[in-house]
């Protein structure tokens, strides 16, 4: 709220900024949770294995 108005110099209430973000068609989106016990070694791993969707690795997975 305070970025909304020191940046643009208008005041909105919460409300009314949850219903311009879906008129606009925007949605709100966050990050997975990790569990605290995963070793930090699969999460690096795990990192590097392509999906597929890259541009690089287009063509390069088989079925």
């Amino acid at each position: 709220m305070y970025y909304i108005s020191s940046e643009f110099g208008v005041h909105y209430h919460l409300n009314h900024v949850y219903k311009i973000r879906k008129q606009l068609g925007f949605s709100w989106i966050t990050s997975r949770s990790k569990h605290p016990k995963q070793p930090l070694q699969s999460q690096e791993a795990f990192k590097k294995l392509p999906t597929g969707n890259e541009p690089s690795h287009i063509g390069t997975l088989t079925s």
